[in-house]
């Protein structure tokens, strides 16, 4: 069986998840243990995991290509695992891909447990684990394992589970309100600035990775088109 004919992939269902609905289910996770902050700014990804799953993240040696897994029991998310090589490296962009895996791994936690509880109590009563796992390269027996970070679609079609967690990932780093209002406050130099209006848009973007301590291409996906809709449609800002 091809990964496309499976639609639901390892697990027992497919779970659909509009854009919206993921938005809202971190935006209210952050807001439910105090952590989504009043104004632009980083959010504690670390801490939302020991509030939310009631265990602090681990560093560990994995493989070279996997930058952190998910780890799952029949009584939910039990462990976050990040690539002991990838925190050691004590830089910038390092820093901001470890912030990125926990999140990622978070976003596992927030809404693919149900999922991997059915899988679990599945695979238990069969003893049957030969049934296509295999071919899914990010999933095995006990958890989730991902690879390094990627732009939000940038994911095999088939795996629906890790463009969910993708999703989930940016709207727990960047809650989009407070993206937003930040990019306003960059918005008078983007419109009338030095320079081409990418060189503007890419130099706002900068300012907004440093402040929400992600990748600038996070945030560039994050606003999408928000840029230029506000540059051909100024009488709206």
């Amino acid at each position: 069986m091809s990964p496309a004919s499976n639609a639901a992939g390892p697990f027992c269902r497919r779970l659909f998840l509009p854009d919206e609905h993921i938005e809202r289910i971190c935006r209210e996770a952050l807001a439910s243990v105090e952590l989504l902050p009043e104004s632009p700014g980083p959010v504690r990804i670390d801490r939302f995991i020991f509030l939310s799953f009631g265990f602090e993240e681990e560093y560990k040696p994995l493989p070279a290509h996997i930058m952190g897994c998910a780890k799952f029991t029949r009584n939910g998310l039990c462990r976050i695992i990040v690539n002991q090589d990838l925190a050691e490296q004590d830089d910038t962009v390092s820093r901001v891909r470890v912030r990125s895996t926990l999140a990622h791994e978070a976003g596992h936690g927030l809404f693919h447990t149900p999922l991997f509880i059915e899988k679990l109590e599945r695979d238990a009563m069969t003893r049957l684990l030969d049934n296509g796992e295999g071919i899914f390269d990010s999933v095995s027996n006990e958890g989730f394992m991902c690879r390094a970070e990627a732009g939000m679609t940038e994911v095999p079609k088939f795996e629906w589970w890790e463009y969910q967690a993708n999703l989930a990932m940016a709207a727990l780093l960047l809650p989009l309100h407070l993206v937003v209002e930040a990019a306003r406050a960059h918005l008078p130099k983007v419109l009338s600035g030095t320079g081409t209006f990418e060189t503007r848009v890419a130099a706002a973007e900068r300012e907004l990775a440093t402040l929400f301590k992600v990748s600038r291409r996070m945030v560039s996906i994050r606003l999408g088109k928000w840029w230029l809709d506000q540059a051909t449609q100024p009488s709206l800002f």
